[in-house]
């Protein structure tokens, strides 16, 4: 890390949560992600919606790597690596979804001087299980020496030096906020021929209100003239969909397998109440929305 990378990382900066996250989008989200990876519980919520108490933020990135719409923005803390190897940091474990992306993006293993400790083998575990889903060689593990070179400067070296990295940190500036790679915690960017959610469709319940369509900023839910798509594989299991159909159509699991595209036909029907046309996607539906709540208003 460079002389000026450094400076630029002992600035204060403040973490803070984005309009994207679901909680913001819709009343009824039921995510707590955040919440619930926090060690310092540092991230409350207020009217239903994530606050970050910046007292009680040590900046971990913990909940950065834990929300699953890449809505925490802040300053994610630097690793060390070494020889493409992530170097052992007891203090900091890394998740399991910032191990995957380290994996794509070159590192073959970690490297320690001692041993990892339960929580980093745990972690290692649990990513070369899905590593071997995959189709990717596991993480090694190294137990060695490490031996770190002084960074030493000339004065004209200092010069070139601080331009080059401001001029690149500076391309990562946002008004007001640094915007340091809350985003690069996507897999979807990284495995484009995998998904790590599955979305199962219940036919029969849905009415094609499109609610699930308007809220998923991922467009894993398309609904056409003529079919309902889903498209997996963007989708990182925030489960806003879930939470807010009507009808309770969907339910939104974590796995991790080959990209699927699915497709359902809509069908023209007519009503057996009313005689009214309407869409469905189950031959079984008889009615229309508007009689099916009257049957069950009636029935109550």
């Amino acid at each position: 890390m460079g002389i000026f990378s450094k400076w630029i990382e002992s600035l204060d900066y403040e973490y803070c949560i984005l309009t994207s996250c679901s909680r913001h989008k819709s009343p009824r989200s039921t995510c707590t992600s955040c919440l619930d990876i926090c060690p310092t519980e540092a991230i409350t919520l207020k009217n239903g919606i994530p606050v970050i108490h910046q007292k009680k933020c040590m900046e971990c990135g913990k909940c950065i790597s834990a929300c699953p719409v890449q809505a925490v923005a802040g300053i994610f803390p630097k690793r060390e690596f070494i020889q493409q190897h992530l170097v052992v940091d007891k203090d900091r474990i890394p998740s399991v979804k910032e191990m995957l992306v380290y994996a794509r993006k070159g590192v073959k293993g970690i490297i320690s001087e001692e041993n990892v400790g339960e929580a980093w083998s745990e972690t290692i575990e649990k990513t070369n299980e899905l590593l071997k889903k995959l189709d990717m060689a596991p993480l090694s593990i190294q137990y060695k020496k490490i031996e770190r070179k002084e960074e030493t400067y000339t004065r004209r070296e200092l010069f070139f030096s601080w331009k080059e990295e401001t001029q690149s940190l500076m391309k990562e500036m946002a008004p007001a906020k640094w915007r340091f790679n809350h985003k690069d915690l996507d897999l979807s960017k990284y495995y484009q021929d995998y998904q790590f959610a599955d979305i199962y469709l219940d036919t029969e319940k849905c009415t094609l209100c499109k609610a699930c369509q308007k809220l998923c900023d991922k467009n894993c839910i398309q609904i056409t003239n003529s079919h309902v798509i889903i498209s997996a594989q963007a989708c990182s299991a925030c489960r806003l969909c879930e939470d807010i159909c009507p009808e309770k159509a969907i339910s939104v699991s974590e796995t991790v397998r080959q990209y699927e595209e699915r497709k359902f036909d809509i069908q023209m029907k007519t009503c057996q109440t009313c005689g009214q046309s309407f869409e469905a996607l189950s031959d079984s539906v008889e009615e229309c929305v508007r009689c099916t709540k009257k049957t069950l208003l009636f029935a109550q």
